[in-house]
């Protein structure tokens, strides 16, 4: 057999998770490193989340939009909460558990395209490390730009991330160090999810530091309001200038 078959691999093992099936899949990065990755953690609810996530879901106002939604956790407890919550995630999968699950409200798409769901938002919520979504310096600006295409006036966006560079693990400095040498950011982790015998589509994730969010976000609409740290993670707030 010739490796792994592309498909959908996190809605799988999510939907895997979900029904109670074994659901161990692997985070790939592109230099071959694994990092197991259980669908379970998708379906915790509050008290499983990290203190960061509970802050974030705390400073939510208004109509929100759950960014990468994944099974729906983030957007079940808001729901529960009486916000409006639109949960949106490129997965098929991913979609087909947060409405089983009983997120109402759920769109299939990926950031960019958040201009085409035609409504504005108050919230914009990326967690679970979504924040990372901004993918590289060349791709932050169309995803900023997006968001801010439906934020209302006074709209905020609650993102968690980490910082990649506070590690001393050899694995990632050099890493870091293989970026650099091909003119990429240090934290910009090109990934896909693996399953069974299922592969996503690769992808660039990129993790920064403070400094380096304040510069991607310099000439967009948006500004980082408030910073919150827990070891190397963190939550950023931005608000729109």
């Amino acid at each position: 057999m010739d490796g792994p078959t592309t498909g959908d691999a996190f809605g799988e093992l999510l939907r895997a998770a979900m029904e109670g099936r074994p659901s161990l899949g692997a985070i790939e990065r592109d230099d071959g490193v694994l990092d197991p990755h259980d669908g379970r953690i998708y379906l915790g609810g509050i008290h499983e989340w990290s203190e960061l996530d509970r802050i974030a879901c705390a400073r939510v106002v208004g109509k929100t939009l759950d960014v990468g939604c994944g099974a729906g956790r983030h957007s079940l407890h808001l729901q529960e909460k009486g916000f409006d919550v639109t949960g949106i995630d490129p997965s098929a999968g991913a979609c087909e558990v947060s409405r089983a699950r009983g997120v109402r409200k759920v769109r299939r798409t990926s950031v960019e395209d958040v201009p085409r769901l035609e409504e504005r938002f108050d919230t914009f919520v990326l967690l679970g490390n979504n924040l990372a979504l901004l993918g590289s310096p060349e791709h932050a600006p169309i995803v900023l730009d997006a968001l801010a295409q439906v934020a209302s006036p006074n709209a905020k966006v609650l993102g968690g991330s980490r910082d990649p560079y506070r590690t001393d693990a050899k694995l990632h400095l050099d890493y870091h160090a293989h970026n650099r040498k091909r003119g990429r950011p240090g934290g910009q982790t090109r990934i896909r999810s693996r399953f069974e015998r299922l592969a996503d589509p690769w992808f660039d994730y990129l993790f920064c530091s403070r400094d380096e969010l304040v510069g991607l976000t310099k000439n967009s609409a948006w500004r980082l309001a408030e910073f919150d740290e827990d070891g190397a993670g963190y939550l950023a707030e931005l608000r729109l200038r």
